[in-house]
């Protein structure tokens, strides 16, 4: 995952001592586009069963290249209206609102209708800052 121009900012603000930061807790979001390099949320699911998931104990610590991954099944939904194709994951730093810190592609896109959860398998969500 790409870090968002947000992120970057931030980082390289701490880095060089300019402005402190600290990570708040990370939530997921689900996409139906791409959300840019600026991590626009205009085309993040709404509504109908959708909710941000915490990653708070979900990911594992981060391996020697720098990747972590879901130790956890993690589940949006179910959904209780169609929710459309999903192509494009989110970090966040909010619940809701908020600034997405990095965007990310699944590696295959999923159609959520009605009554189905969309569920992303342990190893599945793979983070690494690029």
């Amino acid at each position: 995952m790409s870090a968002t121009s947000y992120a970057r900012q931030k980082i390289v603000d701490d880095l060089t001592g300019v402005a402190s930061y600290s990570p708040p807790p990370l939530y997921l979001s689900a996409h139906t586009a791409d959300p840019g390099a600026a991590g626009s949320h205009a085309a993040e699911v709404s509504g109908s069963g959708y909710a941000r998931v915490a990653l708070a104990g979900v990911m594992g610590a981060a391996d020697s290249s720098g990747i972590s991954v879901n130790t956890t099944v993690i589940t949006f939904g179910p959904a209780t209206a169609d929710w459309g194709t999903i192509t494009h994951f989110g970090i966040e730093d909010a619940s809701t609102g908020g600034n997405m810190l990095c965007p990310g592609v699944p590696t295959m896109p999923r159609t959520i209708t009605t009554g189905q959860p969309l569920q992303i398998p342990v190893g599945q969500l793979r983070l690494r800052l690029t």
